[in-house]
């Protein structure tokens, strides 16, 4: 019985029905087994973190169309004025370059101004009067503003003070008062008059018939020095001597200060002199 049982087992296993069945069920786990295996890869690169790219420096528009290309988003989320940057250079990203990140994240950048921001000459300090130092770091630190020095002007004040303030050629400040619709560039350049106790232009005065001694003590409160003394007779005594000519000679006319006018003298008191 069992003989009988053994024997129609091997009969059936070398029959084409048996063998269609090995096929067929090896056939389906091929096939089960390689869709389970997609089906893993598809899903584990779905959910795979990739390295972010670093894109400070990058033109803006370069960065969107790489970040693109490797599936991720981008969007500007601030923009700024830097001076000597170009436009559209982006300074910073979130997340920060070569997180791990998955795909479709969305990239935030600040970038750089294509145009400089503008400030109003009315939200600038008083400059008129004051230190020109000390408002030169003012600019640049609160306002990204430069200072240019074009003139140096006699002041009596003290020196270094600000006398007048101008942006590309136009009066923004000065002792009449100041202009407060002006449109003034970050970055760009505030031109300055400042003073300054020497070179200015005083009346030549007239010394005839004054002592040495007084014509002496009158250039220095002027800001003028005695140039070349020419002695005309014997002169013996300086100081008390007499101013008989000048040069450069008082006819209304204006001196650089510091200058020097020589002096000729005599020494006894002219009769034309009173």
């Amino acid at each position: 019985m069992v003989k009988n049982e053994s024997g129609g087992l091997r009969d059936y296993l070398r029959t084409k029905d048996f063998k269609y069945t090995i096929t067929a069920v090896l056939l389906f786990l091929g096939i089960f087994l390689l869709s389970v295996f997609l089906w893993l890869r598809i899903y584990t690169h779905h959910g795979q973190e990739l390295d972010l790219p670093d894109y400070t420096g990058f033109q803006y528009e370069d960065a969107l169309k790489d970040a693109t290309r490797k599936k991720f988003r981008m969007s500007i989320s601030d923009s700024l004025h830097i001076l000597g940057k170009p436009g559209g250079q982006i300074l910073k990203q979130n997340p920060s370059p070569h997180s791990l990140v998955k795909q479709k994240r969305m990239i935030y950048v600040t970038i750089t101004k294509r145009s400089p921001d503008k400030i109003l000459s009315g939200r600038l300090p008083e400059m008129y009067g004051k230190n020109y130092q000390r408002k030169r770091r003012e600019l640049d630190e609160h306002f990204q503003i430069r200072s240019n020095v074009i003139e140096k002007r006699y002041d009596p004040a003290e020196e270094g003070q600000i006398l007048e303030v101008q942006y590309k050629g136009q009066t923004i400040m000065d002792s009449k008062g100041r202009n407060n619709d002006v449109q003034i560039e970050k970055g760009d350049v505030l031109d300055f008059i400042i003073s300054e106790k020497s070179g200015g232009l005083v009346e030549i005065p007239n010394l005839i018939c004054k002592t040495y001694d007084e014509a002496q003590f009158l250039l220095e409160n002027l800001g003028l020095t005695v140039g070349d003394v020419l002695k005309e007779g014997d002169v013996t005594d300086l100081s008390s001597s007499y101013i008989i000519a000048q040069d450069p000679v008082a006819d209304g006319g204006t001196i650089k200060m510091e200058s020097g006018i020589q002096l000729t003298v005599t020494q006894n008191k002219p009769e034309t002199c009173n």
